[in-house]
């Protein structure tokens, strides 16, 4: 259950004013892990804090970070210097978001599903049920974020300043925009990204998502093609999730080609059981097609507070 801190941490008005405030939730994860040669021991717990607000005219305004990503100085990053965590604004004109955002496409379309309690990383260490956008994927760097929705079309737009802390200023520039459309239980979008390098060229990539739900289960697609000096020339992958009753099963395979021929495809297999009260059982296989990689497996107990 979620706690709201009030007196130092929250505001809380009467009726006819804003009133803002501060909600503690967290999540947790006990299990096993197998590497592909030994089984080991994983546990972790988090604390998340979430700002949230409401201005006297109506604009929305709000935020949130993990307690490990407060920050402690300059050198160390942190949601007090805009690299973890986010803040937001928003109303009728849409969301805008800054912080450790991710990408305009990714912000639509998301990644395939996510296999195990410990979102499984396979020995070959590549992108696994991560859809490769080109820029501000799990990247610590303050951006914009902008996302808007009128009906049945959503779009979205990202920038980078080009700051990764408050001390140097990184030359690399990076943009993306995307728009997405859902008629019944489809939706079909198109995205661009633009990376900019600081020893001088550039990296694009144009992406294709699609999803569809029947009943209980949820299937998705894409298909991204690479240009200039990105590394994937082409990389496309399906990701399928579906439940039944308190299960919940999810598979995914990806391939990605790269500039001069090789390619790597990654697959994974997972399941949840919802014990209720906000803990399940999770445990996932994954392996790629690497030569000399092994399966990596887990099996564990997830929470949320």
């Amino acid at each position: 259950m979620k706690k709201v801190l009030f007196a130092t941490t929250a505001l809380v008005f009467s009726a006819g004013f804003a009133a803002a405030e501060v909600t503690l939730s967290g999540d947790g994860r006990m299990g096993v892990t197998y590497n592909g040669s030994d089984w080991n021991f994983s546990s972790r717990a988090r604390v998340t804090f979430t700002l949230s607000g409401q201005t006297d005219s109506g604009l929305e305004f709000g935020g949130s970070f993990r307690a490990d990503q407060a920050g402690d100085s300059i050198a160390n990053n942190g949601a007090a210097y805009g690299t973890e965590g986010s803040v937001y604004v928003s109303g009728a004109f849409g969301k805008l978001e800054m912080g450790d955002v991710v990408s305009a496409p990714e912000a639509l379309f998301g990644d395939l599903p996510e296999v195990g309690y410990t979102d499984l990383v396979t020995s070959g260490a590549g992108l696994e049920n991560d859809i490769p956008y080109l820029t501000l994927d799990n990247n610590t760097q303050s951006a914009l974020l902008y996302t808007y929705t009128a009906g049945a079309f959503s779009v979205a737009a990202s920038l980078s300043d080009g700051f990764v802390d408050q001390t140097s200023v990184d030359a690399n520039q990076a943009y993306g925009v995307a728009a997405a459309y859902t008629f019944g239980n489809y939706t079909v979008g198109l995205g661009y990204e633009d990376l900019e390098l600081a020893a001088g060229g550039k990296m694009t990539q144009a992406e294709l998502a699609g999803v569809a739900t029947f009943g209980d289960t949820s299937v998705k697609a894409y298909y991204a093609v690479g240009d200039d000096l990105n590394p994937v020339d082409n990389s496309y992958g399906l990701g399928v999730s579906s439940v039944f009753g308190a299960t919940t099963v999810m598979g995914y395979v990806q391939k990605a080609e790269f500039v001069g021929g090789a390619d790597v495809t990654w697959y994974g297999l997972g399941a949840a059981y919802d014990l209720g009260g906000g803990a399940s059982v999770v445990g996932g296989i994954a392996d790629d097609d690497i030569k000399g990689s092994d399966p990596v497996a887990d099996l564990g107990v997830k929470f949320k507070f």
